[in-house]
């Protein structure tokens, strides 16, 4: 991917950081950002109609709002490359952004010049991860690739079996036939390679999809 003209578009929750991104960008590395906004879907909606050739997330956490936008970003357009700029390299916060496409993520310990080497990396069409990140990133989205093999349903049906509700009770709440979960059921213990409920409840505290 060629790198002139490229357009970078700024993502954080302050619109103090985004200008002081904004300016680091400008004067150290003669990037210039022509678009920036919060996490709100509306201001996301109006940024991406620019068609922006790079999309830089400015987050210390991976609160549902940051991968929610990283996610719309995708979903408006495919061809933007998304790099996260996080202060964290706790573990939770890199596994749960292991679950979003994402071609990059640089630490702001490394500096100025690592987050250029991220910007070119990225922008050239491979990917960018400080060092000890990337093993963590990838096992963490090996395993929720797993979990996107799970239909709309059984996905629903998952939480709701794991805390206690009977199979009667989880269908009237999805609004579906007793023998339309059942199907839901059988197929989902098959994709989880599990036999019983108390395996499924297992499953699902490993996993954090519900709270032991």
């Amino acid at each position: 991917m060629d790198e002139s003209g490229s357009d970078i578009y700024l993502i954080g929750a302050s619109a103090l950081d985004r200008e002081a991104y904004r300016l680091l960008l400008s004067t150290l590395l003669d990037r210039i950002v022509t678009v920036d906004s919060g996490f709100a879907p509306t201001g996301i909606w109006a940024a991406m109609r620019a068609k922006p050739t790079l999309a830089i997330v400015t987050t210390d956490t991976a609160s549902a709002e940051a991968r929610d936008a990283v996610q719309m970003v995708r979903r408006l357009r495919r061809e933007t490359r998304v790099l996260i700029v996080s202060a964290s390299v706790d573990l939770s916060v890199l596994s749960a952004w292991g679950a979003c496409e994402i071609d990059g993520y640089v630490v702001k310990d490394g500096g100025v010049e690592e987050l250029d080497h991220a910007i070119r990396g990225v922008l050239g069409g491979s990917t960018y991860f400080s060092a000890g990140v990337e093993a963590v990133i990838a096992k963490a989205r090996e395993k929720s690739n797993g979990r996107l093999k799970l239909s709309r349903r059984e996905t629903e049906l998952l939480p709701l079996l794991a805390r206690g509700m009977t199979l009667r009770e989880a269908a009237m709440e999805m609004t579906i036939s007793y023998k339309t979960a059942d199907s839901y059921r059988t197929s989902l213990l098959r994709k989880l390679g599990v036999r019983d409920r108390i395996a499924l409840v297992r499953y699902a505290i490993r996993e954090r999809i519900v709270e032991p």
